[in-house]
């Protein structure tokens, strides 16, 4: 599907189709508008450099021959900086967002460096 216009979230990310049913489960654009609209506060408070790239790559993940993920590490380090700032205002890391079912060594969309050119892995990550 063509990315929604109104798809704030996902404003400014570098495709413009999405694959439905996303990797949440959402099967239409209307839900998926809904419910990705619930986390631009979050991406707003700038907790992470990522925090965008990873609830996009879920919410209106790229439109490629078979689902890509996040990577594993990109989700563990999007919480370990957001989490704080959600539980200042009441809210919890849900369930649906748990890191362990996300690959660790497979394709998946990794965090991006400084210089927004390369992907890497943090040390001590295999």
């Amino acid at each position: 599907k063509p990315m929604p216009a109104p798809m704030l979230l996902c404003r400014g990310i570098e495709y413009q189709s999405m694959r439905l049913p996303n990797l949440l489960g959402h099967e239409t654009v209307q839900e998926v508008l809904e419910q990705a609209s619930t986390w631009i506060p979050l991406v707003q408070k700038q907790c992470h450099p990522d925090t965008r790239k990873f609830l996009c790559s879920l919410f209106a993940p790229v439109c490629l021959d078979r689902p890509v993920y996040p990577c594993r590490w990109l989700c563990e380090a999007v919480p370990d900086s957001c989490e704080p700032v959600m539980q200042f205002f009441g809210f919890f890391w849900p369930e649906m967002l748990k890191c362990d079912q996300f690959p660790q060594d497979d394709v998946c969309i990794a965090m991006t460096t400084p210089n927004a050119t390369e992907v890497s892995r943090p040390k001590g990550k295999a």
